[in-house]
This record gives structure tokens, sequence and C-alpha cells, in this order.
């Protein structure tokens, strides 16, 4: 074994490790898989790169634009509807419908394009035939994944496949190539879910376990009894006549207010600008655990003292003054937003917009312009390290009397002291929420009775513990100090059970939607988000893998799959049917998709894949083109155009082909061929292909088939040739072995169903095992009597 062997299978070993475990993304595993072949020389840079301009991976991302089209223009919709409708309200015949619907789409759909179009049709269904969404979401899933097997473009190892043929030299498959294996495994998986579904498929409440849901889906996951409460608003109070915006419930008790009960008039959904008076009853949703520590108790005392400029500064920490800069990436987006305190370690204090226009409250919150003078506090070194980016310019140094007098915060600085019997003491920073009380900001926090002796820690991190007597250097307004005072005088009356009914009405009500497959949201938190000022709707809960979070939601890192139930006014969920980043499950005043370019939107198909069909064009000239035409034809935004293609995959593709590459080139994948022929010689290529599909379709468990295809059908080219036989039902095999059937692991079409279901991994096994099991034995048998060896 040569030297640039033994790399590129240790480069081999290390990312298919990587992308099984995830420990890394999948598509940086793939592209540092890239950077290392061309970097070790074991493959020219240019044919690395290469990957980007593959015919494969340009259909591709042709075929996520085509998809989107048909998805805007509701074809999906129009024709899962009118199937389900002729299938009736039987569980068996609804079942079958829908997994073979679901099917027929995927044929031409992206799979996971077909299970977001038709996840708000299947739940609309269940709800309409009082059959749990448990019964019925993963037979559309299934079906969204066995129906890629009909066709050339139905999945994107489908195309792979047909290309690891095209650089081997031989004719690549044709659009209706995979159709007579495709058609008898999605027969055979529909027959398997009409037949073993209703044992196999869970019927039971989400939240419980056992039993018909009373309601299914998200909200019967969350249980919103126990987080309902009224608070009440004594008469007098300092919260009389303040808005809900300035009151800070919602912000400094971490609570959702939902409704508002004034004189028996129950108002639902209040806006921020609603007008709070003595007596009114606010309706909460939350864990009432803070607000029952905070009230009764003098938690934070004002100290007269003059500040000291030793709190702003020291030879380490200073005061800079700023602008940002023209095409600054701060622009549009908050301090919150961009995380500025854990990201570069500074503070935003207060910044000065246009000709002397003041803002000073909430500052974190307020989304940065271009030419914004802003005040900033932090170490010397990264205020320095910040200035030197594109970010902000004319970076310089203030004294604290100056910074105090040109940003107008003389009436914004206070201490406070920590009382020896305040909740705070022994907690951390970060847990004490006052960052969101009262919108305090922690400038200072100093320690120690004797001036001499005192201990100032400047720019004080979450994880600061307090004690008593700590004295706090805040930027607060005088007003909210008050507003303090009176949260605490609260009265909250947790006695009288709430019922969540009464929240739906005409006017308001609940919805529950899950983040889309290529949301952008993924990764952020609703904080940095600023959820509720952008869609006017609260989050009261998220569910994940079939459980409730039961973290704090606004901190709490979004992930793919995970489904939200979300309370407000119906006008604005109005317009979460148009957002791309959530799928709602049903809604009846949901805007409806654009069905009246549906004809069009089908024409266009037809368009781009009949020359593709009759081979007139290659494939990927003909998806490309059919791209085009949804755009030119407004079938398609070009944002939207450019949305619908999911880069992540083409990067993870384009990489994994430099690895191929390098195991074709430095002779690795001969030498893995020959080990493999080796240990099954004489026996045939029957076995040879059984062993290549067992072998794919284990690891297609936990690696992406994308990445894994492009693994395994060139190593399925090298047996074939070895053994002198068409390597045509090998690497077919190989193609359709390298997706995981029922895997919400690696199939994200099975992911995106688990929270409106209720799923648990153990449905998924006792679902997607005989499955599996069935798919590869099918196949193996299947395969070489469409194509002989």
């Amino acid at each position: 074994m040569s030297v640039d062997i033994a790399l590129v299978l240790v480069i081999l070993v290390g990312t298919v490790v990587l992308l099984a475990t995830g420990t890394l993304r999948t598509d940086l595993a793939a592209l540092l898989a890239m950077v290392l072949v061309t970097v070790l020389g074991l493959l020219p840079y240019r044919d690395a790169l290469s990957g980007f301009s593959n015919p494969a991976v340009l259909a591709m991302a042709g075929m996520f634009v085509i998809s989107a089209g048909l998805a805007r223009t509701g074809v999906a919709e129009l024709l899962g509807r009118r199937v389900i409708r002729w299938a009736g309200r039987g569980e068996l015949r609804l079942m079958t419908a829908i997994t073979l619907v679901s099917g027929i789409l995927s044929g031409f759909i992206n799979n996971v394009g077909v299970a977001a179009m038709m996840l708000p049709v299947v739940v609309t269904v269940a709800n309409r035939t009082s059959l749990p969404p448990s019964k019925l979401l993963i037979p559309m899933a299934v079906g969204a994944q066995l129906g890629g097997f009909t066709t050339l473009i139905g999945t994107a190892t489908n195309l792979l496949a047909a290309d690891a043929l095209r650089e081997a030299g031989f004719e690549p498959f044709g659009m209706f190539s995979y159709t007579p294996v495709g058609l008898t495994l999605l027969g055979a998986g529909t027959i398997f879910i009409a037949f073993g579904g209703p044992r196999l498929l869970p019927k039971r409440d989400p939240k419980t376990g056992a039993g018909r849901p009373e309601r299914p889906g998200i909200q019967g996951t969350i249980d919103l009894h126990s987080r309902l409460f009224f608070l009440e608003i004594p008469e007098p109070s300092p919260l009389d006549g303040k808005t809900l915006a300035e009151s800070l419930i919602g912000s400094a008790l971490g609570m959702h207010v939902l409704a508002l009960d004034r004189s028996g008039q129950i108002r639902r959904a209040p806006g921020p600008q609603t007008v709070l008076h003595g007596g009114d009853r606010i309706l909460v949703e939350g864990r009432p655990d803070y607000f029952l520590e905070l009230r009764g108790r003098r938690h934070l005392a004002l100290e007269g003292e003059t500040i000291s400029p030793e709190w702003l500064e020291s030879p380490q920490v200073g005061l800079a003054r700023a602008r940002i800069a023209p095409g600054s990436s701060w622009i549009g987006r908050s301090a919150a937003q961009l995380d500025l305190g854990a990201k570069h370690d500074v503070l935003l204090l207060s910044l000065v917009r246009g000709r002397d226009v003041h803002l000073r409250t909430h500052v974190v919150d307020i989304p940065l312009e271009e030419a914004d003078k802003i005040l900033l506090q932090g170490s010397r070194d990264r205020l320095r390290d910040v200035g030197e980016g594109s970010e902000i310019e004319d970076l310089e140094f203030l004294d604290p009397s100056e910074a105090v007098r040109e940003f107008d915060l003389s009436e914004r600085l206070w201490a406070l002291r920590v009382t020896d019997n305040s909740l705070l003491v022994g907690r951390a920073l970060g847990d004490t929420r006052l960052g969101d009380a009262a919108g305090f900001l922690v400038l200072a926090i100093a320690r120690g009775e004797e001036e001499g002796a005192r201990e100032v820690i400047h720019n004080p991190g979450p994880e600061v513990t307090l004690k008593r007597g700590d004295q706090l250097l805040v930027k607060a307004r005088a007003d909210d100090l008050a507003v303090l005072r009176g949260l605490q005088r609260l009265r909250i009356d947790q006695d009288a059970p709430v019922d969540p009914g009464i929240l739906d009405g005409g006017d308001a009500g609940f919805v529950e939607v899950v983040l889309s497959p290529r949301s952008s949201m993924v990764g952020e938190t609703l904080r940095q988000l600023n959820f509720r000022e952008r869609y006017g709707l609260h989050v009261v809960g998220v569910v994940r893998e079939g459980k409730a979070v039961e973290s704090d939601l606004r901190d709490e890192v979004l992930r793919f799959g995970d489904a939200l139930l979300l309370y407000g006014s119906r006008r604005h969920q109005r317009g979460l049917a148009r957002d791309p980043d959530m799928i709602p499950l049903h809604s009846p005043e949901m805007d409806a998709p654009e069905f009246r370019l549906a004809p069009l939107s089908l024409f266009v198909t037809l368009a781009a894949l009949v020359p593709v069909i009759f081979g007139w064009i290659p494939v990927a000239v003909g998806i490309l083109g059919g791209a085009f035409l949804m755009v030119v034809t407004r079938c398609l935004k070009p944002e939207e155009a450019y949305r619908a293609v999911d880069l992540p995959t083409l990067v993870l593709v384009a990489g994994m082909l430099a690895l191929a590459g390098a195991l074709d080139r430095t002779g690795a994948a001969e030498l893995v061929g020959s080990t493999l022929l080796n240990s099954v010689s004489g026996l045939g290529a029957a076995v040879v292909l059984a062993a290549l599909v067992l072998s794919t379709g284990l690891l297609g468990q936990v690696v992406p088939g994308s990445a894994l295809v492009v693994l395994m059908a060139p190593l399925a080219v090298t047996a074939a040739q070895m053994l002198s036989v068409s390597p045509y039902p090998l690497v077919m095999a190989v193609g359709i072995a390298s997706n995981s059937v029922a895997s919400p692991v690696a199939q994200p079409a099975h992911a995106l169903v688990m929270a409106p279901a209720g799923y648990r991994m153990k449905d998924y096994l006792r679902v997607g095992l005989p499955l599996t099991l069935l798919v590869l034995a099918l196949t193996i048998v299947v395969t070489p009597l469409v194509l002989p060896f």
C-alpha cells in the first residue's frame, strides 16, 4: 500500500466518522475532505473543484428550483386534496392513498419538498377524519422516500449514481431507467403500510403516550393548563396607565401576555400599545417561579452615592465612540442579534441617530443603521480589534465624563445595592433576568466596603455570581425602576384553573408550525430573531423529537424539525403561509398558494423534462432550463428560487466528489474493490451486489445518502469491471440502498413529521426496521432482473 493510498483511506474513514457522528456539519466535513486531498497532493486542485460544475450537482440545483415552483403554485396540494378526498375517511384507504400520492409526487419533486408540501394537507385530513396524525404522517414520509426511486430526478442519489457511470465511460441512466425497480419498491412499501401500518403505527396522545389525543399534535404535547394563570393589577399601581410594552411583564417575568380581562370582557392577543388599568386581570403563559420569588421583597436598594469614574473605566477597560460604517454587516441588525457581548466582549450602551436623536432605552434591541454614532464599553484591546474591522469606523476612546455628557446618560446611570435577603444572592448574573427586568444593563459590579479595597468587575459576564452588598452600576430609566416595583406588587391567581379554550376565538388563537427544511431560523434563538416583533406572535411552546422543550425558550437554539406553538391575532397568522421559514400545519384563514399558476408550472416542468426523456438534451441542461422558466413565468420569484437551492447539500456532494476522485486517482478505490471481491470470490455477481447493498444500507442509516452514493457508486463500477459484468445493476442498487427509508437521523422527511405526530424513535424503529429489510431484499432480487449482469 502506497503512502497516497494510506492517506486517502485515512481521510475517507475520518470523513465517514464525521458524517455519521455529526461532530461537524456534513457540508463542512465534505469541504474539509476536499481541502485535505488538494493540500496533500492527492488530487489536482482543478479536479478537486470540478465538483461544483459537475452536471449532477447542477441538475440537483435546478430540481430544487423546479420543486419550489411546483410547491408555490400548489400543485402537490391540489393533487393531494383530490386523491385524499376520493379515499374517504377509512384509515386503510387513507394510509394507502397518502403513501401513493406522496410517492407519485416524489418522482418529480424533491422528497423533502413533497413532505413539506403534504404535511399541512395530511394534518388537516387527520383532524377532519378524527384520526391521529401519527397514523398518517409516517406513511406520507415513506411514500415520499420510496417514490424518489421511480425516476432519474426523483432523488439526488439517482442523479449521482448516473453521473458515476458517465465518469467511468458508460452511458448514464435514462429518465425512467429506475422506474421498474422504483415502482416495485413503492408498491411493496404501500402494501406494507396498508397491512402493517394499523398495527405498527402508534395511536396515542403525543403527551401521555396512550389513548386518543384530545388535541393531537403539538398543542397536545405542551402542558398549557399548568402554565396559564392570571395576574391582577392592584389599585393604585405604578403600572396603571402604562402600556403593555412599558410594563415589561413579558420581558421581566419571562411570560407571554395572551389576554386581558377587564370588567369581565376578554380581550385576546392584546398589542404592545394596549394601556393597562388598575383592576385589570392579565392572562399570562409561563412559569410563575421567578415572579413568586420577586414579589414581596426588596432585592435591590438605590444607593445615594455619586457614580465613581473607576466604575466605567480602568487601564484595561474603556469607553469608545464609533460610527456604523457604510456596507457594515451590522446594519439592520440589533446588538442582541449580533450577540456583541459573546462574540466581541463589548457592550452597546447608547446610540445617536441623525441630528442628535438619542436612543438609550433597550438599545440592544434597536436595529442599527448606517452612520449611527454608538457608545461601546469593553476591554481596550477588544475595542481596538472591532475598530480595525469593516463594521465600524472612527473609533475613539472617551473619558467617562465626556461619554456621559455626549450620549446624555447622566439620568440613566444608577448604583443599586444587593440587599441581604435578596433572591439575587448566590445567583449568576445571567440567571437573574436583570437584563430583562426593567431593561437593566449591568456595566460594573463594585465589591467590598472600603474604597481602597473595593474590587470593581467591569463588563461582568453572565457567569459572575452576585453577593450580599454588591453594588451594581446599571443603565436604566427611572420610570423602569418604578415599573419593577409595580411588578412586585402584582397579585397572582393560581387557584382557579384556566381553560386554554378561552384563548381561541374569531380574532385570535393558536397555530402550529414546523420549521421548513431550509429555514433560516435554524441555529438562531428567538431572541436573536426578534420573533415577537417580527411576526407579532408569541411562541408559547417548542416541541423537539416528540417532547416539549422545558428551558427558557427565548435563548433556546432552534433546530431543523422543531415545531412551534404560536399564539396571536388571525391577522398576523395569515402571513405565515408565505413565510419560507415555517410550515403552518392548519389554519382556516391562511393565504392560499398561487393556484392560478399551477397549470403554467406543470407546463414548465413538462417542457423541461420531455426533451430530456427523449434524449435531445442532457439532463442538467433541461432541468436548469426548467428552473429558468419557473422564474421568468413568475411561478417563482428570483429570491425564492435562490432560497430554494439547498447549498449545504451541493457543497456536501461537491466535496465528496473530490474525495471520490482522490480514491480513484491514487488507486485506493481499486484496492478496496479488489478486497471486497476477494472476500466473496467465486460466489458470483449476485453475492457481490448483495454485499454492496447491505453495507451501503447499513451506512445509510447514519451517513447522508448524497455523500454515501458518491463513495459507493465508483466502488460498484470497479467491482463490476473486475467481475467482467455490467455495472448498471450494481450502481443502481447502491444508489437505492444509500437512502435511509425510515430514519429521522439520516432522512429529513422523517425528522420533519416527528413533532406534529408526536413520534418517538421507537415508532420509527417499529416501522423502519422491517421496511428497510424489505426494501434492501427487493433491491437485491429485482434489480438484476430488470438490469441483467
